[in-house]
């Protein structure tokens, strides 16, 4: 007589327990797949508001080398300005060309980029204007410009016949600019980056600076 043998299969306590282990293991699959999606998007942000910040750094840089700090006395747009002293910080600054024909502003401004529950919403910018009405925005919609500031020195204009005597100005111009770049993360989140250099003017005599006419 064959005797028919008993086929065992899971009993419920072992499919629960297995179905445990595998609810276990996706879920860290899943969690470890969103962290590095997360710190892709992340990095995505970053590189996008660095390469931005960077272009736009570089560019006041370049501006502010290739010029001369305007320390007042000089034509912008036809209106003639007084000597002014340049002490503390500033979010602007003006800079002559070097023939001294034409002067550049660097300056952040705020614009309005949309609005939210009746709340007009803005962006700070860093713009530079070659002559009056004739302005470029640097950086791109995406970033904000949080702090832009400038500090010139000597705070008088070294050349002026004025202070050509007066030790404390005696020194060749030059300017330190910071900026701080802002920009919202996919999540919402705010970050930042920030930039500092200081730049020698690599002009020696701004005596041949057109004056205004006294």
């Amino acid at each position: 007589m064959i005797k028919n043998k008993l086929k065992r299969g899971f009993t419920l306590v072992e499919t629960l327990i297995a179905l445990g282990i595998f609810a276990m293991f996706m879920s860290i699959l899943i969690g470890s797949y969103s962290g590095i999606v997360r710190s892709l998007k992340e990095a995505n942000d970053y590189r996008i508001m660095y390469s931005d910040a960077r272009r736009v750094f570089d560019t006041v840089v370049a501006e502010l080398r290739e010029g001369i700090v305007d320390y007042g006395n000089n034509v912008y747009g036809g209106v003639c300005s007084n000597p002014i002293l340049l002490n503390g910080s500033k979010n602007e600054i003006y800079m002559i060309s070097k023939d001294g024909g034409s002067v550049t502003k660097i300056f952040q401004d705020d614009v309005k980029y949309g609005e939210t529950s009746g709340v007009e919403k803005t962006r700070g910018v860093i713009k530079v204007s070659k002559s009056i009405g004739n302005e470029i925005t640097l950086n791109s919609p995406v970033v904000n410009v949080k702090e832009f500031q400038v500090f010139a020195y000597p705070h008088l204009d070294p050349y002026d016949l004025q202070n050509v005597f007066k030790d404390a100005y005696q020194f060749q111009p030059f300017v330190l600019v910071k900026a701080v770049f802002e920009k919202e993360k996919f999540n919402g989140e705010l970050f930042s980056v920030s930039f500092e250099t200081a730049i020698s003017s690599r002009i020696y005599n701004q005596v041949l600076v057109k004056k205004c006419a006294n």
